[in-house]
């Protein structure tokens, strides 16, 4: 029996085409690390948003220096904030180039630390033309080139943990190329039948697709050939269409369908940015006519160069029961909320991760408090992993899964733990586990070895990870640095999208996605938080004090791993929370 799978890169018919295939576990684990990496469901520290990359950092850093030198934005100090954050990330980073692309990488890094010391050095006196010539001397490209050359090595075999960090950084590239999800997964299953260059398949040359997308609100978008040469357009009528025409359900009213030409790598992302396109036209039109609301219809439909036809919708999961935060209205929260919500709703990406960034800052948020939100995430993200490991070891194999479900347990259709302790406690390493305790390890390796690919690599990497407390103290200090960069990256991009006025930049969706996990994970702790202490009757604590003191709390965890040489206490049921349980653990639960 096989529970419901939520996540595409673990479904059947892609472990079947595998198998046909006769991949080796290196070359699953290639292909699911870059589908988990850009499924919208996946969570902050699995998205390719969240993920840490060198490429990311110096794309983000090259336009942080191009924008300073032309308009003083970033300031002179943020700026440095920006350079010093995405040098973390290259360092952690740099294993991964020994792959390739060594050179280029110590070049872009130093040219990063050279800019630095020269902010250091001369403060508010900087001069916007060493920032120019910096941005002029980096290349993002040569990094993503040398990347790209990873398939190679990857495809024969390399070892973890190394393997799952060169996974991560060809995610991002295939991301910023311009690649859906679900349409890579489809390329893939083909490909498989007939294998060839995998590179093509993963970076495609974009190609000429036609996207046609309503507007509601008009019959006729006057002047659109001026604004978009190439658009074409032609009023909608509903009595007008087929009774099995795919617009009848998008035209509403006045409407009008819009063609307009794309060069993408794909049908779904030419639909998303053609979406994008209209969207910033309509701006226009919304100008003009201040008393219509005008909106582009969630339907699409996109002809690709070989006249294939595709249809969709924009992605929207849907549940069948909806909950909410906490069960009452938490006072500070309110407005949090109501941004970050606004946040998702927003087509452009700039002004999602600008709001985005004023969901956290309506928290009481300010750029000098990044580091203790930066350290905040870090904890919950070490739960979240913990729990996302738990969800892809058991989607399969019910008979194998026993003796793990009898140890820990869990709750409802979705199956969510009702210990994450419990699970914690079966991946550590034992000297002499209970009986039970080692049937349930003995599960989660026969789980691992049975789906192969990602998923035994992932069981690896945690249980290595727990088996030695300054790697996980390592590893926590990295979701940190990355968890900083983007939030830093935010309150740039909100301040280039609200004050200078820029509507793009290179990788910004990633950023508006990044927005919107880190202002969702981090509601999600705060809601945690006041649900507790209104079941015990206390005051609500601020929630910038909530930073301060998760961020103190993570500063002591770290120590404690740093000395400790054993996660044995460690727990994480309530880790974010409240309750100061984080170390609270039984040294010898399930041992003899």
């Amino acid at each position: 029996m096989v529970r419901h799978v939520r996540y595409q890169y673990l479904d059947a018919r892609l472990r079947q085409a595998f198998d046909d295939a006769g991949l080796g576990r290196g070359q699953r684990a290639l292909l699911q690390g870059v589908l988990r990496a850009l499924d919208s469901d996946a969570h902050l520290g699995e998205h390719v948003a969240g993920l840490n990359s060198a490429f990311l950092a110096v794309t983000r850093a090259q336009t942080a220096l191009e924008s300073h030198a032309v308009e003083d934005q970033p300031r002179w100090n943020l700026l440095r904030r920006i350079l010093t954050t995405s040098l973390a990330c290259m360092n952690a980073a740099e294993p991964a180039y020994a792959h390739g692309g060594a050179v280029e990488f110590a070049e872009a890094r130093q040219t990063l630390r050279d800019v630095d010391a020269a902010i250091a050095a001369d403060g508010q006196r900087f001069d916007p033309q060493v920032a120019a010539a910096a941005a002029r001397k980096l290349d993002p490209s040569a990094l993503e080139a040398a990347v790209k050359q990873w398939i190679t090595p990857l495809w024969s075999g390399v070892e973890l943990p190394l393997r799952a960090r060169m996974i991560a950084e060809i995610a991002v590239v295939v991301a910023v190329h311009g690649r859906d999800g679900r349409h890579l997964r489809s390329d893939l299953l083909r490909w498989l039948k007939k294998p060839g260059d995998l590179a093509e398949v993963l970076w495609p040359e974009p190609r000429r697709h036609v996207v046609a997308l309503v507007v509601r609100g008009a019959r006729v978008l006057r002047h659109l050939d001026q604004l978009l040469p190439e658009a074409r357009q032609e009023p909608l009528h509903r009595n007008r269409l087929p009774k099995d025409d795919f617009l009848k359900d998008a035209v509403d009213g006045s409407s009008v369908l819009v063609r307009l030409p794309v060069n993408a790598a794909d049908a779904h992302t030419a639909a998303l940015r053609g979406r994008r396109i209209l969207s910033e036209a309509l701006d226009q039109y919304a100008a003009g006519e201040r008393l219509t609301e005008l909106n582009i219809a969630p339907l699409w439909q996109v002809s690709g160069p070989g006249g294939r036809v595709t249809r969709g919708t924009e992605h929207q999961r849907t549940v069948n029961n909806a909950y909410p935060l906490t069960a009452y209205w938490p006072a500070e929260l309110r407005s949090a909320m109501r941004v970050a919500n606004l946040a998702r709703q927003v087509d452009a990406p700039m002004a999602s991760a600008g709001l985005a960034w004023s969901a956290l800052e309506a928290t009481g948020l300010d750029p000098s408090k990044i580091g203790w939100l930066a350290k905040a995430c870090a904890l919950q993200m070490l739960r979240q992993h913990l729990i996302s490991l738990h969800v892809v070891v058991t989607n399969h194999d019910e008979e194998l899964r026993g003796p793990l479900d009898a140890r820990v347990a869990t709750t409802g259709v979705k199956h969510h733990l009702k210990s994450v302790d419990a699970w914690l406690e079966v991946l550590i390493r034992h000297n002499r586990p209970q009986e039970q305790l080692k049937a349930a390890q003995d599960a989660v390796t026969a789980l691992a070895e049975n789906e192969g690919g990602l998923v035994r690599d992932l069981v690896e990497i945690w249980r290595a990870r727990l088996a030695d407390s300054t790697t996980l103290a390592g590893w926590l200090a990295e979701q940190e640095d990355t968890a900083a960069a983007v939030l830093e990256w935010l309150y740039v991009t909100r301040n280039l999208a609200f004050h200078a006025g820029r509507f793009a930049t290179p990788a910004d969706e990633l950023t508006a996605h990044a927005g919107q996990a880190v202002a969702d994970l981090t509601l999600e702790f705060l809601g945690n938080w006041r649900t507790v202490e209104r079941q015990r009757g206390l005051p609500e604590t601020e929630a910038l004090e909530i930073y301060r003191r998760l961020a103190q709390r993570k500063d002591q965890l770290t120590a404690r791993l740093k000395r400790a040489g054993s996660v044995r206490r460690l727990s994480v049921e309530d880790i974010s929370g409240p309750d100061e349980k984080w170390w609270s653990r039984g040294t010898g639960q399930g041992a003899d």
